[in-house]
């Protein structure tokens, strides 16, 4: 048996990041470069409430799907492929 590329808790964490339809859209808002939080929540739609928006930023930077940084007081958040590159090649395990 080969060496997992992601431990069980990794692997969790990840399609957990993912399983979402929003935290899928705010990754490819990300793809496209890095985002305030207040750009996230316009992108997000007037349905999203600023709590829920966080909530689900959480979730993907736990999943190491994202990182954010300050800009004065502001957060800025981009994406993190390294999660997702582990995730790719674990899937190609079972296919």
């Amino acid at each position: 048996m080969t060496r997992p590329f992601l431990s069980e808790a990794d692997r969790t964490d990840v399609f957990r990041g993912l399983s979402h339809p929003l935290r899928r859209e705010l990754l490819v808002q990300l793809k496209r470069g890095e985002r305030t939080v207040g750009e996230l929540l316009v992108l997000a739609g007037s349905g999203i409430s600023m709590p829920t928006l966080s909530r689900h930023l959480a979730i993907l930077r736990d999943a190491g799907l994202v990182r954010q940084r300050k800009d004065g007081q502001k957060r800025v958040y981009r994406i993190q492929t390294q999660a997702s590159q582990k995730a790719m090649k674990w899937l190609k395990q079972i296919q």
